[in-house]
């Protein structure tokens, strides 16, 4: 039995290890004009007095759908259902521009007078997004050249 090894997995467990990544780290500040200051994760609101707010679980659990997606896409790349990972891709897709948007709507309801910084944890979901359109094109490819392989035959004379 030969085991085929693409390209396309390469990138899905790297978005699968930037996902549970983005997780753990904070994806954002809010410094008002007193100097007092907040870390926005994926899960809450961490004030710097100690307090928190869990309002924020929502992109954490956009996060965790996408991760578990991406896992299930990697397992099930090796069955060759090329019709269902890229569904499964363009699903992870949209859950990610929603994770975006959502990331938006949160920072525009809390921001008021305060001033928002970026973190490296908020640039994550952005790359994956990337990867899994290099995946989509990766595992079209993958599919084309074993179509192409099949149906390869040459008429004799």
């Amino acid at each position: 039995m030969k085991i085929e090894f693409y390209l396309h997995q390469v990138w899905l467990a790297l978005i699968c290890v930037l996902m549970f990544a983005g997780l753990l780290l904070p994806v954002g500040e809010l410094v008002n004009a007193d100097g007092a200051s907040a870390s926005l994760t994926n899960f809450r609101l961490n004030f710097i007095e100690g307090d928190s707010c869990g309002a924020m679980w929502g992109m954490g659990a956009i996060m965790i759908v996408i991760l578990a997606v991406g896992v299930f896409e990697l397992l099930l790349s090796g069955f060759r259902n090329f019709i269902l990972q890229k569904r499964l891709l363009v699903f992870m897709m949209l859950l990610t521009v929603g994770y975006y948007i959502l990331f938006t709507v949160y920072v525009l309801l809390l921001k008021g007078e305060a001033s928002f910084g970026l973190r490296v944890g908020a640039s994550f979901p952005l790359i994956s997004l990337i990867l899994e359109y290099m995946t989509i094109h990766g595992v079209s490819k993958a599919e084309a050249d074993i179509i192409a392989k099949a149906s390869g035959f040459r008429l004799r004379d």
